[in-house]
Order: structure tokens, then sequence, then C-alpha cells
């Protein structure tokens, strides 16, 4: 994608994206698509963290009416599940940060198995994953506002941070 053809809400989600990457230290190797919705359950799917492929995909579609408060918030809770998975991989090579508890690390690998996920409403809530996920979103919403007064200075800052390798 070329970022001088990006609608000003993917120039949203992108610097949001680079914003919380850079405050969880997420690797450089991670990359990041805006895709159509055939890649997505529809077109009120946001987005989704390709565990696998180490990518995160933002819904263009999804994105043409996002409000900026889910834009962001949307950008913090996928990162949030790239670092979560990228805790339970230091695990496995004998690292451990300390941020979660062995209880959560246990859950938290259980959860990531594509068998034990599900969208499904009712579920989906309950993961401890995403009550993770969202708390963080929620949480670094509050940092973003006490640093930002709009977003423009987000995206002058963030926008072109990270490029995918």
């Amino acid at each position: 994608m070329h970022k001088n053809n990006q609608s000003l809400n993917e120039k949203l989600i992108i610097s949001a994206t680079n914003y919380a990457r850079e405050f969880l230290n997420i690797d450089e190797e991670l990359w990041v698509f805006i895709n159509d919705s055939k890649h997505f359950m529809g077109i009120n799917h946001s987005a989704l963290y390709d565990k696998e492929n180490f990518i995160i995909r933002f819904n263009k579609d999804w994105l043409i009416n996002a409000t900026e408060d889910n834009i962001l918030k949307t950008a913090f809770h996928e990162v949030f599940h790239v670092f979560q998975h990228t805790c339970l991989l230091e695990i496995e090579l004998g690292y451990n940060r300390g941020i979660f508890t062995n209880n959560e690390l246990e859950k938290m690998k259980h959860e990531f198995l594509d068998e034990n996920y599900s969208t499904e409403l009712g579920q989906y809530e309950n993961l401890l994953i995403e009550q993770q996920a969202e708390t963080f979103a929620h949480e670094f919403y509050k940092t973003f506002k006490s640093e930002f007064n709009n977003i423009c200075g987000l995206i002058e800052k963030y926008n072109e941070k990270y490029i995918n390798k």
C-alpha cells in the first residue's frame, strides 16, 4: 500500500498501531496490512491478529465508517494480542518478562490455540486474552489522550514509523 493513497482513517489506524508497538516494544518484523473485508467475517469485523504469520490485518471496509475512538482502541487491542503472543513465545525460549502470572500464561496459551478460540457472542468476551486486550486498549487510550491533543500529531509522528520488512 502506498502511504500517499491512504485515507485519514487508514493513516490513523497505522499510526495508532505504531504508537502502541513502540510503547510495548513490539518487534519490527510484525507486518501490518489494511485489507478488504473478504479477509474477515464481514464488514463489521474490524481486525485480526494472524499469529501464524505475525501480521495484524485491519478491515478497510470497516475503517470507512469507524469512529476515531474505535479506530484507536482497535489498534491498541490488536497490538496487545501481539504482545501476549510474544510473551508466550518468549516463555518457550526460557525468557519470562514477569508481566503475566503462570496461570495467566497457561490460560493464554490455551486460548490462542485455534480450536479453543471462539468468536461467538457470550464466549468471546469471557476469554482472558480478549479481556486483557480490551483493558489494555481502554487504559492505553487514556495515555494517548493525555499525550496528544489531536490525531494530526499522532499521524505526523507515527504513520511512517515502521515499514513492513
